[in-house]
């Protein structure tokens, strides 16, 4: 019960085996948006991920104990690095960026399948990297610039942030990482940061280290 970062929140703590109905508890009301416009930002809870709210709460529970709405399976995103796996499996979306906001970040990555290459290396200078799953695209992803996804796809999208990139670069600064390839990024600053869905839960990186992102 909360909103989207609640349920996020209690997706880290759960496996695929235990079902999650997210309750949006403060959904963003249209007519007081509208209202205060001109005196506040009246938005709340988007509540993307939340099935269900106080006005529905009770007919959602009945369709799930009677059978008529069934749980839908969820793709994740797992994150090494250096070959370690990271906690927990990302469900909106990951982030790779140096601390500092103004400064550059520096990293190449490339996709591969079976460790075979997939892509040329690209190599980058930008505000850092996005990746995120079909449930995160309709969230940062989709205000970077990325397109919304089909929730059920298995795919994951990736965006590189304000790229300082030749124009013969730009087609590779955006882009999807099928199912069965993974994305290796090698990290080229000093230092650096892995967000996992969000600010709270945060990973340090140095000069030289791999991360691997794939669907999980």
């Amino acid at each position: 019960i909360g909103g989207d970062g609640t349920l996020l929140q209690a997706s880290h703590f759960v496996d695929n085996s235990i079902p999650v109905l997210g309750v949006n508890s403060d959904p963003t009301q249209a007519k007081e948006v509208e209202e205060c416009s001109e005196e506040f930002d009246a938005s709340r809870s988007t509540g993307f991920l939340c099935a269900a709210t106080v006005k529905n709460f009770e007919q959602i529970i009945d369709d799930i104990l009677e059978n008529h709405a069934r749980p839908s399976e969820v793709s994740r995103m797992s994150v090494t690095l250096n070959s370690k796996q990271l906690s927990p499996y990302a469900l909106n979306d990951v982030l790779i960026a140096h601390p500092c906001p103004a400064t550059v970040s520096r990293f190449s990555f490339r996709t591969k399948k079976e460790e075979q290459s997939c892509s040329s290396l690209v190599h980058c200078r930008s505000s850092g990297l996005r990746v995120s799953t079909a449930a995160g695209s309709t969230a940062a992803m989709l205000s970077a610039g990325g397109f919304a996804m089909p929730i059920l796809s298995k795919d994951l999208q990736y965006i590189v942030r304000e790229p300082i990139a030749p124009r013969a670069y730009n087609s590779l600064m955006h882009g999807i990482v099928k199912p069965e390839e993974l994305m290796e990024i090698a990290w080229y600053r000093k230092e650096g940061l892995i967000y996992i869905d969000g600010s709270h839960l945060v990973h340090s990186v140095q000069h030289g280290d791999i991360i691997e992102l794939s669907c999980k």
